[in-house]
């Protein structure tokens, strides 16, 4: 029997399927090809058509295909890709540094995505045999989220990669919100360091830097630009509240020593980082790799800052 009930219930059926289906319609909304778009290396690349088979020559442009949904189009990834788990899954192409040729090309792809500061010897001749390659090379968190945004429409799915990036957006917004209201005498000098004999350090213009600003912090190198060998009696100069040391592939160390080791440095035993035991390890991919999880980078950093 047809009842009140079964007629709402098949009402309220037919409106979600509508919304639903109109919703999975914007979401997939085609991109007229040839599409003409400029990668960071300054060159005009056509793509005549929906990449399916896609390499990638860097982790960072591995983790961005990823968050955008597009994980099963890549055949192709480094040696360093660790991120998601799913890339252990892939076909390995060897380095960043010097490409595989000869591997790119049994691969067959009809995308490369690359990063030229390692690989433009590499991506002239790739070209040269004809493959379509996209140089992402981004310097700072909105030029990473513009190139995700530019990967997505490249791929056929531009709705899709405005909707990840928005919601990145808002996280981002969340920390600047929040960061907005401490006081500039209350931010904390942050020195980022390791335990290795000779100390590198983010100055201004590296992404490390510009997180640390975002999420409420002084970073006590930025008077410097770019990655910098920095004195130690300098560190103990500044007088870091914090120190944070990133590890990984880059950075490699046995964690449970490393605070040992930084804390028994000569002449940083009245740091206060050290005095406080302010000493934080992180890894060094939510830093190093501009990719969408730079902000988990920024969120973890607001973290050791305030929280």
């Amino acid at each position: 029997m047809f009842t009140f009930k079964k007629y709402i219930f098949l009402f309220t059926l037919t409106i979600f399927l509508v919304f639903y289906s109109s919703h999975l319609f914007s979401l997939a909304a085609q991109i007229d090809y040839p599409l003409i778009v400029a990668d960071d290396t300054g060159i005009s690349v056509t793509i005549e058509s929906e990449p399916q088979r896609i390499i990638s020559a860097a982790p960072n442009n591995t983790e961005i295909l990823f968050a955008l949904g597009l994980g099963d189009k890549v055949v192709g990834v480094t040696n360093y890709d660790n991120y998601p788990e799913e890339v252990n899954l892939i076909e390995k192409i060897g380095e960043m540094s010097p490409l595989n040729l000869e591997k790119i090309v049994a691969l067959k792809p009809d995308l490369i995505l690359t990063f030229a500061i390692f690989q433009l010897k590499e991506i002239e001749r790739l070209r040269e045999l004809g493959f379509k390659v996209l140089d992402i090379e981004p310097v700072t968190l909105e030029d990473t989220l513009e190139r995700m945004k530019m990967i997505a429409r490249v791929c056929g799915i531009p709705k899709q990669g405005e909707i990840i990036v928005g919601g990145l957006l808002q996280r981002v917004e969340i920390i600047k919100t929040k960061v907005a209201q401490i006081d500039s005498s209350r931010r904390p000098k942050i020195f980022i360091g390791g335990t290795h004999e000779i100390i590198y350090t983010p100055g201004a213009n590296t992404l490390f830097d510009e997180l640390i600003s975002l999420a409420g912090g002084e970073n006590i190198a930025r008077v410097f630009s770019g990655w910098i060998k920095i004195n130690p009696e300098l560190v103990a100069e500044k007088a870091p509240d914090i120190i944070i040391v990133p590890v990984g592939v880059m950075n490699p160390g046995d964690q449970s020593r490393i605070k040992e080791d930084i804390s028994k440095r000569p002449g940083w035993s009245n740091i206060p980082a050290i005095k406080n035991q302010k000493i934080f390890i992180v890894n060094e991919d939510l830093f190093y790799r501009p990719g969408p999880r730079l902000v988990d980078g920024l969120e973890k950093l607001y973290e050791i800052f305030y929280q």
